[in-house]
């Protein structure tokens, strides 16, 4: 007898996801960038653009000789650093400035599933 198992996918352990929301209302344009840091030059590096009220997002793969360095920028304040998600996980974070400086949370997180 063969039983059927309706199970959640698996989080797949090779790549994260990492999206960045900048508040609507904003007047500074906002950066979201990412890099690996290692011993030796890694590619990955990645500066994107923040759109108020949109999702921006950059996949993550892992390495195994370097670690992922994430951060939110805009001139005149010190940049928000967002910890490195668990691989296997999408995380989104909200940035936002304000008259205390930049700031950024997260807002979700949920597993990106398998691949195929």
């Amino acid at each position: 007898m063969a039983q059927t198992a309706t199970a959640a996918p698996a989080a797949d352990p090779r790549a994260a996801v990492v999206c960045v929301r900048a508040e609507k209302g904003g007047r500074r344009p906002l950066t979201f960038s990412g890099k690996l840091v290692g011993k030796r030059p890694q590619p990955g590096e990645f500066k994107l653009p923040l759109t108020p009220g949109s999702d921006v997002c950059n996949n993550l793969l892992r390495s195994k000789i370097a670690t992922w360095s994430l951060e939110v920028t805009t001139s005149g304040f010190t940049a928000c650093a967002l910890p490195a998600p668990e691989f296997g996980q999408r995380v989104t974070y909200s940035a936002k400035v304000s008259a205390r400086g930049l700031m950024c949370k997260p807002i979700a997180k949920s597993p990106i599933g398998t691949w195929k």
